[in-house]
């Protein structure tokens, strides 16, 4: 008996150091990390409403989503799946980062944007994309110094730009290729010489552009002879320029003079600079302008806190009249007089339309607008005062976007921003059948 008992305990201590080992080497085996696959999450953002429905796929992980607003305002939360709406317009950064038994992940980065469409390619960076997305004009340029007061640096920083830029357009094509189109007026700004206007830059369409990023810093690398409209002074062409407040519509560029930043501020090509009048429809523009004629009925200029309505239709606009074809056509009838309204020529100009003007309702940033091409305007103009006839301000309006302010009683308030005196011109166009 004694045998068979020392046998038996032989095997019980032997299947215990076999379970044994075995818990250890449990023991020494860690779960592994988690991994987000591309297939595990979604980020579906409706730029228009500004809602974003965030999904995280794995029941094994857990999600932490961080949102990063174009203001630089920080979001976080820990849903599964969830709808937020974000107001702020613009380029959205975030992260995910799963929880699991292994820890925790590397982080996946995505991009969204609200208010205008921008699409994402990985291979570049958010600032990149933005770039790449859009044709760009000028919009203002200004001044900073980190040793003015804010009174200063926000005077200096908000000017309007020069007539010669106006007309100004950059492309920033991916691989590195820039396109700068400097419109009918081909002289230059320039702030390091006497009077600030350049002659004899020439563009010859070989220009290129790079993204640079040195730390948080971000930067544009112009080469080629490459720079963005306006100069800060001769070394600008070629230059590095530092990028910042980056959104979907805008951004701007800074160079620096030694002691002082100059900068220009971009905007996307079709910017709307304004309030937003959500009470007009393109359905209700449509119907209230397609087929009917108009003429003006009162017209004025509203700015921030100020308004004036009060100057009485001018005689020789009195009887023009402008028709709304329903297939887009637009016939503009002067009159007695070939003389229109011009907002920046003092008693009006004398004015042979262009031809047979076009029309359509097109929506922007969430305004509403009519669009006129081909010589159309919407009986006045909104040019402005001491520029050439040949300048893109003189005849300012013409062939351009006025937004569709109200509908009230068949009368279409369309107004148009005029960033060189911070005011709206407003055109009352009332049908007469």
């Amino acid at each position: 008996m004694k045998k068979l008992f020392k046998l038996m305990t032989f095997v019980a201590l032997g299947a215990l150091l076999t379970l044994s080992c075995g818990k250890d080497d449990e023991k020494d085996t860690p779960a592994e990390k988690p991994v987000i696959t591309e297939d595990m999450y979604s980020v579906t953002a409706n730029g228009e409403t500004g809602e974003v429905v965030f999904a995280f796929l794995s029941d094994a992980l857990s999600p932490f989503w961080t949102v990063i607003d174009p203001t630089g305002n920080k979001t976080t939360f820990t849903d599964r799946n969830v709808t937020k709406t974000f107001k702020t317009k613009g380029l959205y950064k975030g992260n995910l980062i799963a929880y699991g038994t292994g820890g925790q992940s590397n982080p996946v980065e995505f991009n969204f944007s609200i208010g205008s469409y921008i699409p994402v390619d990985p291979s570049l960076s958010p600032t990149e994309n933005v770039l790449v997305s859009q044709t760009w004009k000028l919009y203002r340029y200004g001044y900073y110094s980190e040793e003015w007061s804010d009174e200063d640096n926000a005077k200096l920083g908000n000017l309007p730009i020069p007539s010669c830029a106006a007309d100004d357009r950059m492309i920033f094509e991916k691989g590195g290729a820039f396109k700068l189109d400097q419109g009918a007026d081909k002289t230059v700004y320039n702030d390091g010489i006497t009077g600030g206007i350049q002659e004899g830059v020439v563009v010859t369409g070989n220009e290129k552009w790079a993204y640079v990023k040195d730390g948080d810093t971000e930067y544009i690398q112009f080469s080629n002879g490459g720079f963005p409209g306006m100069l800060g002074d001769e070394g600008g062409i070629n230059g590095r320029y530092k990028i910042l407040d980056v959104t979907s519509d805008s951004f701007r560029l800074f160079y620096d003079q030694e002691g002082q930043w100059f900068f220009v501020t971009l905007v996307y090509e079709g910017y709307y600079d304004g309030p937003v009048h959500t009470e007009v429809t393109e359905e209700s523009a449509k119907a209230a302008l397609s087929g009917k004629t108009f003429q003006v009925n009162h017209f004025g200029w509203w700015g921030e806190g100020w308004e004036y309505f009060d100057d009485p239709v001018p005689e020789y606009t009195a009887d023009d009249t402008i028709t709304f074809g329903a297939d887009g056509s637009l016939t503009i009838d002067q009159g007695e007089t070939a003389h229109i309204y011009n907002d920046g020529v003092s008693e009006g100009e004398d004015y042979t339309v262009e031809g047979p003007g076009k029309w359509k309702i097109v929506k922007e940033v969430g305004a509403v607008m009519v669009s006129f091409s081909n010589g159309g305007f919407p009986l006045m103009l909104a040019g402005k005062s001491g520029v050439a006839e040949d300048d893109p301000l003189y005849h300012y309006g013409l062939n351009e976007k006025w937004t569709v302010a109200s509908i009230e009683d068949g009368t279409v308030r369309v107004e148009i921003y005029q960033n060189f005196n911070d005011q709206w011109l407003t055109v009352f166009l009332s049908p007469i059948n």
